[in-house]
C-alpha cells in the first residue's frame, strides 16, 4: 500500500489523533524514537499550542522525506501498532476496522500499596489474544492514571474493559496519580466515563471487593464482573487464564465468565468468588 500523504492525512484529521495519543513531549518523542528519528532533528513541542499542531509539523517534516527512511506510512503504522483498536488509525494503515473484541486492560499498582503481580496477568491475557486468530484485539495500557481512562477510552474504543488493580470496601478503584501513588475512583464516577461509550460487552473488575458495587456499570455494559472479597495474586490470574482463554476460542462473555471461574477452582479456590452479573438477571 502507497503510503498516505500529508493531505490525506489532514482531512482524515489524524493530527488530532495523534495529539490525543501522544499529547506531551515525552511519549511523542519516545514513539518516534523508535521509528528511527532522533528527538534532536524535531521542531520544539512549544506550550501552550496544542498537541495536534505540533504533530502537523512533524507529519510535514516526514513527508517532505526530511527524517530518512521514515514515511508516513511508517508513522501510522507505528502508531495504530501501539493501538490496535484505534478504527481511524487502523483504516490509514490500510488494515480496515478489527473484526474481534477489542479489549482495554488498565493495570494499576500504586506505589503505597501492597505489590501485584499485574506483569503477569498482563501476559495471561496477551498470550490468549496472541492464539485468538483475531477474535481478541488487546490494548494494555500499564501504571493507568485518571487522567488517562478517557482518552484511552477513546483511541481504543473497547467493546471489553478489564480493570486490574487494589480496590477499597467502599467501592473505590485505586488509580496512580502523577506521583504513582493511590487515586481513589468511585465506581459511579467510572460509570459516569464509561457510559459516554456504551453499550461495552462486558466490565471486568479484577479488584479486591468490588463485586458490591458491580450493579452500578449494568447502565453501561451487558455483563459486569467483580469479586466478592479479597483477591489474591494467583486468584486474580486463574480467571484471567480462564476468561480470557474462553475468549480466544469463542466472543460468547457468559461461557467466558463461567470458564474463569472454573479455572478458579481448578486452582484451588471457591469459584463464587467472583460474582457475574448482567443486564436483567443475576449470575451467582
Amino acid at each position: 500500500m502507497a503510503s498516505p500523504t500529508w493531505t490525506q492525512l489532514r482531512d482524515a484529521g489524524a493530527f488530532e489523533t495523534l495529539g490525543e495519543l501522544f499529547p506531551d513531549v515525552l511519549g511523542a518523542h519516545a514513539f518516534l524514537e523508535d521509528l528511527g528519528i532522533r528527538p534532536a532533528l524535531l521542531p520544539p513541542f512549544a506550550a501552550p499550542l496544542p498537541a495536534a499542531s505540533w504533530w502537523r509539523t512533524v507529519c510535514r517534516t516526514v513527508d517532505q522525506g526530511r527524517f530518512r527512511g521514515v514515511t508516513l506510512r511508517d508513522l501510522i503504522a507505528g502508531a495504530a501498532a501501539l493501538y490496535p483498536g484505534h478504527e481511524g488509525l487502523a483504516a490509514l494503515a490500510g488494515r480496515g476496522t478489527p473484526t474481534g473484541l477489542r479489549v482495554l486492560c488498565l493495570m494499576s499498582a500504586p506505589l503505597d500499596e501492597a505489590r501485584l503481580r499485574l506483569g503477569a496477568e498482563q501476559r495471561v491475557i496477551q498470550d490468549a489474544a496472541a492464539r485468538s486468530a483475531g477474535r481478541l484485539t488487546v490494548t494494555v495500557h500499564p501504571a493507568a492514571r485518571v487522567s488517562d481512562l478517557l482518552p484511552r477510552l477513546q483511541s481504543v474504543r473497547p467493546r471489553i474493559v478489564h480493570f486490574a488493580g487494589h480496590g477499597t470496601h467502599d467501592g473505590r478503584l485505586l488509580f496512580e496519580d502523577e506521583a504513582g501513588t493511590s487515586a481513589p475512583v468511585p465506581v459511579r464516577a467510572l460509570a459516569a466515563a464509561l457510559a459516554l461509550h456504551a453499550p461495552l460487552d462486558c466490565v471486568v473488575l479484577n479488584s479486591c471487593w468490588s463485586a458490591a458495587y458491580a450493579d452500578g456499570l449494568l447502565a453501561c455494559a451487558e455483563t459486569v464482573v467483580g469479586t466478592r472479597g479479597e483477591l489474591p495474586d494467583d486468584a486474580a490470574l486463574a480467571f484471567a487464564e480462564g476468561f480470557y482463554g474462553s475468549l480466544a476460542h469463542t466472543t460468547a462473555v457468559d461461557r467466558a465468565c463461567a470458564a474463569g471461574r472454573a479455572c478458579l477452582e481448578l486452582h484451588g479456590h471457591a469459584p463464587d468468588e467472583v460474582r457475574q452479573v448482567c443486564r436483567g438477571s443475576r449470575v451467582p
